[in-house]
């Protein structure tokens, strides 16, 4: 028999590890905003961010924050229940 992942304990790895990204990168932006953005377009593949971007905002930044958190957390919990599933 395979070794089975906790779900719950991988939902709040990813969860956590998802929640200091978040707040590192939006640090960042609040800091070097113009920067940032050039930056962050070379992982879009030279997609134009510049264009969508807005202002930094803490209110936006802690509900997506929150939403990014959640979905971490939920990924994680899927993940390691598809792969107990799948462990013989």
């Amino acid at each position: 028999m395979a070794n089975k992942l906790n779900s719950k304990a991988l939902g709040i790895a990813s969860a956590v590890l998802t929640g200091i990204s978040y707040i590192l990168c939006f640090i960042i932006v609040l800091i070097f905003n113009e920067d940032s953005l050039k930056f962050f377009n070379l992982f879009f593949h030279g997609i134009d961010l510049t264009s969508l971007a807005t202002a930094p905002n803490i209110v936006n930044g802690i509900i997506g924050l929150i939403i990014s958190v959640i979905a971490a957390y939920a990924y994680g919990w899927i993940l390691a229940e598809i792969y107990n599933k799948y462990t013989k």
